[in-house]
């Protein structure tokens, strides 16, 4: 298969893609073999004593603070400091950009915005490049978190020590305190509400998959994983996530996703031409400046790696034929926060739709209120009370830095959410109404303990939609 890059319309490079080697492929992180895990330990071990070294190094460049920082950080042209007062931000300051790879890399990711797979996806392959360089493995491949399989956090990043080859017990660099307690301990998991790709999954153009994927289970996870949801924790906020290893170990997963939804129609899916000159500057495993193309680095097959099989990749999808369509109104109104108005389709359409091969539910231009940095979750609820979950519109972007570009793009890409609502609305029977709801992001592993405490946002939020529909075939 043959890629042209272009730049304003000009060929910068063709090129020809081989299948990756067995060295090169992505495992899930509970697949590692203990040799590989090993290495992986200390790469990063050895990326967080770089934290130190002197800011013009190259050493300083390949840390894992100053890849923290090329995802986001708090402080000039960037996060707000006043999110590091915020619970869960404890080991962190801020932060000011001022060398030259500093000012081109610093808070330049992406998310809101049409490029946010394809910019994240350039950045975990020189992330990669330094973590190999770190451990001294050129075959040391970034893992996955395959949550859609097992919710719970993965064991290597749970213990604040591990025994290492020589049987000493040492700091393990995977953990890291400032995540929700019951995840970091092994008590919880996440819900499938939080990690499911049904949605994104049902879709078949980049823009809608791209803006549906960042929402669930991208920001869905982050805002899980946060001490106590979005805007705290390492992981709850986009300034900070950068600076916990399992941050990396997420996002291979998401482009773990984003490669298996592509397998299904490569030439249909990828993103259009006009998107492929975008340039982003990064940091090779040299600790050198490099500044590419998104159209050199578009598939797993340009870059030589590829993917363990995991959990979360699409079904078959037939394209909507006909719509029904009601008008979203203003639901959360200022007041309580059950106090939404539920849409209600007649029962004549929510019956032609659970006889349809394919129904998705459609919600158009979503906005959520900027300060609110919580999980809501759309769903069905039937005339007996049943609520039958749908998936989950996230806060995470809310705590992005406004990086005053793509504007255009954001606007677009966040036109529309759409989740899968046949089996739901069978599910929910006539007469079922939609919902929001504040999501309940974890759930007890023992069945027999169930957690004491689950954390769940009680406030006040606004919430408007241009429209609400059903498309079905």
């Amino acid at each position: 298969m043959r890629i042209n890059s272009l730049v304003a319309g000009a060929v910068l490079a063709t090129v020809v893609l081989s299948a990756p080697t067995s060295a090169q492929v992505r495992k899930s992180i509970t697949q590692l073999t203990a040799t590989e895990l090993a290495s992986l330990r200390k790469g990063y071990a050895q990326m967080i004593a770089w934290n130190s070294a002197p800011a013009s190094s190259a050493d300083f460049k390949r840390s894992l603070r100053f890849w923290a920082n090329m995802h986001a950080y708090f402080g000039q042209a960037c996060g707000p400091t006043s999110g590091l007062n915020n619970q869960g931000m404890s080991g962190l300051s801020a932060q000011t950009r001022s060398t030259p790879e500093e000012l081109a890399t610093w808070c330049t990711c992406v998310h809101g915005g049409v490029q946010f797979l394809t910019w994240h996806r350039m950045y975990l392959i020189y992330f990669e490049q330094v973590l190999q360089q770190a451990a001294g493995d050129p075959n040391l491949r970034l893992p996955f978190w395959d949550y859609q399989t097992d919710g719970t956090i993965p064991l290597a990043f749970r213990s604040p020590t591990y025994v290492n080859g020589n049987g000493q017990s040492v700091a393990n660099p995977l953990y890291v305190a400032n995540r929700r307690a019951e995840l970091n301990d092994g008590s919880a998991s996440l819900t499938s509400t939080v990690t499911s790709t049904t949605a994104a999954m049902a879709l078949t153009d980049y823009p809608s998959f791209n803006s549906s994927i960042e929402q669930t289970p991208h920001g869905a996870v982050h805002c899980a994983s946060g001490v106590a949801g979005c805007n705290t924790g390492y992981m709850g906020a986009v300034p900070a996530a950068g600076n916990d290893p399992i941050f990396y170990t997420h996002h291979a997963n998401i482009d773990r996703l984003y490669q298996c939804w592509l397998s299904v129609s490569p030439d249909l899916r990828l993103p259009a031409s006009n998107l492929r000159g975008q340039q982003y500057s990064f940091i090779n495993g040299q600790g050198q400046l490099v500044t590419r193309v998104v159209g050199d680095m578009l598939t797993t097959d340009q870059l030589g790696y590829s993917y363990a099989t995991g959990g979360g990749c699409p079904r078959s999808f037939i394209p909507p034929k006909f719509r029904l369509q009601s008008k979203w109104k203003r639901i959360f109104p200022p007041g309580p926060w059950r106090s939404e108005v539920p849409v209600v389709f007649p029962s004549d359409v929510t019956q032609r739709a659970r006889s349809a091969k394919v129904a998705q539910l459609v919600i158009e231009e979503p906005v959520i209120e900027r300060s609110f940095g919580g999980l809501v979750q759309v769903a069905l609820q039937a005339t007996d009370g049943r609520v039958v979950p749908l998936g989950v519109i996230s806060g995470f972007n809310d705590t992005a830095p406004d990086h005053g570009h793509d504007t255009a793009a954001m606007a677009t890409m966040q036109r529309e959410l759409r989740f899968d609502a046949r089996d739901a609305l069978i599910k929910a029977g006539p007469g079922a109404k939609v919902i929001l709801l504040p999501v309940q992001p974890i759930q007890s592993v023992n069945k027999a303990r169930p957690l004491v405490r689950m954390s769940v946002t009680q406030r006040q939020v606004s919430v408007q939609a241009k429209s609400i529909r059903l498309e079905t075939n």
